[in-house]
Parts: structure tokens; C-alpha cells; sequence
């Protein structure tokens, strides 16, 4: 983070719990840098889907066949071989403008963690700001779930709550 985030940044922080020892600090918003992520694949998404409708239209004009029956012989596959073979560069290049959901789920999970992202070493919590993709990649499912649903959360687009570490605390303190 610049010199500057901690003067926006600042105040009680609480945290998403991910795992024993892997937290996210929670803003109650997306950073810029993660909403711009989000947008970029959401351009390359529209991107995609007007290079379909453009390849639905082509096809639809040279096999006197309407758009939507044009789309579901892109989407038959197999059954259409023959249709792809014929369309072989238009093909390629739809398949090259099509965004990896894979790719972005990647990429966001690693900017959280960048931005977010602490881990405990020993008893220190130490911030994540060298996350890459590898680590991201070495995430088991089941903790990668749960990034997910604290960026749902982040996003105000679940009514989910993730363990914040005041909640752990409180769970974890001595009965009286």
C-alpha cells in the first residue's frame, strides 16, 4: 500500500476470517483497484458477446438460417463440426476473445489478498502484499470459497456475514 492508503484506510479494522491463520480486512466496499478489475473482465465479456452476435449474423446470412437458429449451431459443438471447420478463423477468434472465468476469479482473489490479505506468523499478523498468482493458485477450495463469499460480502451482494475477529474473540474468550 502507498503512504497514503493508511490515511483513508485507518480506523477498527475487522477482518474476514478465511482460514486458521489467513484473514482479509474488511472495508464494507471494493477498493478501486478491485472494482476496476471487475470491470475489465466485465468489457471483455461484452466484448465476447458482440463478437458472437457479429459471428451469429455472418452465419446466419450464408446458411439463410435466422440468428438464433445461428447461435444454436455455435453452441451444438460436436454436432456441428462441420460448421466450425467451415468457420475455422472465426472460430479462433471468438474462442480468443472469450474471458476465462478462471482467469478472473485468479487475478481478483490475488488483488484482495495484495490489498487485504494477513497472515499469521507466529503471533504476528503480517500483512500479504507480495500475494501472486501462485499463491492464490495453492488455495484449497474450500478457502477459496470462503474469498469468495467475503467478496460477495464486500460487494453488499449477500446478507451473509463472515467471522469477523472481535466474533472469534467473543467465541473463543473463558466462560464466567
Amino acid at each position: 500500500m502507498s503512504k497514503y492508503s493508511e490515511f483513508f484506510l485507518i480506523g477498527n479494522a475487522s477482518y474476514g476470517q478465511i482460514g486458521e491463520g489467513l484473514r482479509l480486512r474488511k472495508y464494507g466496499s471494493w477498493l478501486a483497484e478491485e472494482a476496476w478489475l471487475r470491470d475489465k473482465y466485465s468489457q471483455k465479456r461484452a466484448q465476447f458477446t458482440l463478437k458472437a452476435i457479429s459471428f451469429a449474423k455472418k452465419i446466419a446470412n450464408e446458411k439463410n438460417v435466422d440468428v438464433e437458429e445461428a447461435f444454436n449451431m455455435l453452441q451444438s459443438g460436436e454436432d456441428n463440426q462441420g460448421l466450425f471447420a467451415d468457420y475455422a478463423e472465426e472460430t479462433n477468434a471468438l474462442m480468443q476473445a472469450m474471458p476465462s472465468a478462471k482467469e478472473q476469479a485468479e487475478e481478483l482473489v490475488t488483488v484482495f489478498f495484495r490489498n487485504r490479505g494477513e497472515v499469521l506468523q507466529g503471533k504476528k499478523w503480517v500483512l500479504t502484499e507480495d500475494w501472486d498468482k501462485e499463491d492464490t493458485s495453492k488455495l484449497p477450495k474450500n478457502l477459496l470459497d470462503k474469498v469468495e463469499l467475503f467478496m460477495a460480502e464486500e460487494d453488499g451482494t449477500t446478507d451473509q456475514e463472515t467471522t469477523t475477529d472481535e466474533e472469534t474473540n467473543e467465541e473463543n474468550a473463558p466462560k464466567n
